[in-house]
């Protein structure tokens, strides 16, 4: 554990930084607006504080000893290390410097986040951003162990005592090629999926679960023989005839889903939860901070999208 006397103060520090670069007591003063008497008391402190005499006096001058002169050079380099912490204080506060890491899911980084960043870059170019990609259960942990500032995804049991505020909802659709004729039904509802061949993404994503525990889902849905980790994945698997899927709308916005048409599903009506994930009693970085107030603003500015809403 680092040693630092309690009764040696900055103040004593600076003061004798200043008699040292003015080599005598009252230029040193006038600079540190101090009285000579004032400055001389100080200087005394530290060298009884510390048990050696820092400074040879003469009638005229003050010069240094041995151990002042040792000493002198910590001071200072202790001196610089205080200014540049506040420095990157300063830069972190005024967003001139600043690293943010955030897990997500691939839909939310593609369509709310990454759209962020080129607005981020112009404004700040100093920011630094890690994205990561992964699944409810990852982006808890992640946000669990201190890995990234915070998360953006669906509630998890993994995420135990995690502070979540809510984001978006989206509600679920049917992802299919353009000539697929249930885009065009009426109504449109799961059992209507029954007969297709159907793409689903793994069970360890949000969507798959949400889908599971729908009401009335056919067997297809819920067994299919095709599974993706991720939307591109599936999206592509859709484009090339491979089946018709179930995606919430803001992943309907990926700009993988290409030409792909989405319509939204009648019954059941199924909502998916986007909330912010951070630990508990950890107040965030102003950069870390910038980054949530805009998805907040790209979540309004997608709430025109039918199936899309703030929470």
């Amino acid at each position: 554990m680092p040693v630092f006397p309690n009764n040696i103060s900055l103040r004593q520090l600076r003061a004798f930084d200043e008699v040292a670069r003015q080599g005598a007591f009252a230029p040193a003063a006038r600079e540190l607006c101090l009285t000579q008497s004032a400055l001389s008391e100080s200087i005394r402190q530290l060298e009884e504080a510390l048990g050696l005499r820092l400074f040879d006096r003469t009638t005229r001058t003050v010069g240094l000893t041995a151990a002042g002169q040792a000493f002198l050079l910590d001071v200072r380099q202790a001196f610089e290390t205080l200014e540049q912490g506040f420095q990157n204080l300063g830069d972190l506060a005024a967003l001139r410097r600043g690293k943010v890491r955030i897990a997500a899911a691939p839909s939310v980084l593609a369509v709310l986040l990454l759209p962020l960043l080129p607005q981020l870059r112009a404004q700040h170019p100093g920011i630094e951003v890690d994205l990561v990609e992964d699944s409810a259960e990852g982006i808890a942990q992640r946000v669990q162990a201190g890995l990234v500032d915070f998360g953006v995804g669906a509630a998890h049991p993994a995420g135990g005592d995690l502070h979540t505020r809510p984001l978006v909802s989206d509600a679920m659709g049917l992802v299919a090629r353009a000539d697929e004729p249930l885009l065009q039904a009426p109504q449109l509802v799961a059992a209507d999926l029954a007969l297709l061949p159907f793409v689903g993404l793994t069970t360890d994503t949000a969507i798959s679960q949400l889908l599971a525990a729908a009401p009335g889902m056919p067997a297809n849905v819920l067994q299919t023989p095709l599974r993706m980790s991720n939307p591109q994945l599936l999206f592509e698997a859709v484009r090339l005839g491979l089946g018709v899927s179930i995606v919430p709308a803001l992943t309907a916005r990926h700009p993988a889903r290409g030409e792909l048409r989405f319509r939204l599903l009648d019954a059941p009506r199924i909502l998916r939860r986007t909330l912010l994930i951070q630990r508990p009693r950890r107040a965030l970085a102003p950069a870390a901070q910038l980054l949530c107030e805009a998805l907040a603003t790209q979540v309004q500015t997608l709430a025109r999208h039918e199936g899309i809403a703030p929470d």
